[in-house]
């Protein structure tokens, strides 16, 4: 393991099979909130700029020993303690979505502090996880 800027970075250990997720769905969000006054019911929001980029990744179908390998990955990122740059061959293929200028991988940790998965009948792993860009 090495680090960046006081953050854990395990891209070193990302798993390398399957070597492409099967679709990525980003998500743009925004930094506002807003606050109602319970008399008048004038809203006030307060704007903080964009908010971070998120993705949900789903992986192809894999083999038990792959779908091991992912939840040891998952275990060592303890929850959205860790920070990581995924794979470059992803980032080659979506670049506008993975990337800060189109060769810049960008940093993501997971979006929660739970990730789950599918077992179907063959042992057959399906896998599915929310990502959000580290700020």
């Amino acid at each position: 393991m090495s680090t960046y800027l006081g953050w854990l970075d395990i891209s070193t250990q990302f798993p390398s099979a399957p070597s492409a997720p099967a679709s990525l769905e980003p998500a743009m969000g925004a930094n506002v909130s807003a606050n109602t006054n319970p008399f008048t019911g004038q809203q006030q929001t307060y704007v903080w700029g964009p908010g971070p980029a998120e993705l949900s990744v789903s992986m192809p179908s894999m083999s038990k020993a792959n779908g091991q390998i992912w939840a040891a990955f998952f275990a060592a990122c303890n929850g959205t303690d860790s920070v990581f740059k995924l794979p470059a061959g992803w980032c080659a293929n979506y670049p506008v979505e993975l990337t800060t200028d189109g060769t810049t991988p960008r940093y993501w940790r997971l979006r929660s502090n739970q990730v789950h998965w599918t077992i179907k009948i063959g042992k057959i792993y399906g896998i599915t996880f929310e990502l959000r860009e580290a700020m």
